[in-house]
């Protein structure tokens, strides 16, 4: 029977099979998609450290669970005492980590600053095929991969592998004593925002979510709506564009209302996919009261 159900998911995604026409166990078998071995050693070490905008962190690398490694970079407050909450931080598509301590596109550095001035450490990864792990694109560009040439399976492994990793390194701040892993929080930015449905809905760990301007992905088997059902007990703040050219107002409003839980909230802004600076403070304290 499982067999029959993975090849109804292969030919779900190769055909648009919408995420409302998938019952229990074929969802089920879906989510097998980002389940690892834990006792898989993470080999985690700090490859260095460095001062960016007058933040301190350190640049940490650990083994992915189906080969090669991951890189991110861990920054926890200046001040105050530990076990700290944490903030885990997804890029956008053709960003990368490094997005999140630079005042760029989506105010990565300002969103920074105001967690840690909270207390709250961050952490952010390369998403695959971005920054680091380019290498396992043959160092195609990521938007070039997507918008060019349509590379639907790509996207689809670029979101599962990528869910794992922020999984695996949950389990490595599990071992660092500065961080509370009781207290995780998720603030993704357009792919990103879209990769964080998953990440909530696989890992039981999270305990709040930022999905900002997420992308619709019409005929894909993993767009966000699908893993909306893992949600219901997760607080969501959606920060959404009226003027975005990946998705309408419609049917981020239609993504939104799939979402069971009652602790949720829909903001929009009147801009495009750049979202205006004040959705950061926004988000920061909304981070800090959950979290």
């Amino acid at each position: 029977m499982k067999r029959i159900l993975i090849f109804v998911l292969v030919l779900g995604l190769a055909h648009g099979v919408h995420a409302r026409e998938l019952g229990d166990e074929a969802y089920g078998v879906l989510m097998t998609s980002f389940m690892y071995d834990a006792s898989y050693p993470l080999n985690a070490r700090v490859a260095g450290e460095r001062t960016q905008e007058g933040i301190k962190f350190e640049k940490v690398v650990l083994d992915s669970f189906n080969g090669g490694v991951v890189a991110g970079l861990l920054a926890l407050p200046a001040s105050g005492e530990g076990p700290f909450p944490v903030v885990l931080l997804l890029h956008g598509l053709t960003d990368n980590k490094e997005s999140w301590f630079e005042d760029g596109f989506s105010h990565g550095l300002l969103i920074t600053r105001g967690l840690l001035a909270k207390g709250v450490a961050v952490m952010a990864l390369d998403a695959q095929f971005h920054g680091d792990r380019a290498v396992y694109n043959d160092y195609i560009d990521p938007g070039e991969m997507v918008f060019k040439h349509g590379w639907g399976v790509r996207y689809k492994d670029l979101l599962t592998q990528t869910t794992i990793d922020y999984r695996r390194a949950i389990d490595y701040l599990g071992t660092r004593g500065e961080i509370d892993v009781n207290r995780v929080g998720l603030l993704g930015y357009s792919m990103g925002g879209h990769t964080t449905f998953l990440l909530a809905a696989s890992e039981p760990r999270v305990k709040a979510v930022v999905a900002c301007v997420v992308p619709e992905t019409p005929n894909l088997l993993y767009e966000a709506s699908t893993f909306v059902r893992g949600l219901d007990q997760t607080p969501l703040l959606m920060m959404m564009a009226r003027k975005d050219q990946f998705y309408t107002v419609e049917s981020a409003q239609r993504l939104f209302d799939s979402v069971p839980g009652p602790d949720k909230t829909l903001q929009f802004f009147d801009s495009g996919h750049s979202l205006p600076v004040e959705y950061v403070q926004q988000a920061v304290d909304w981070l800090g009261r959950k979290l």
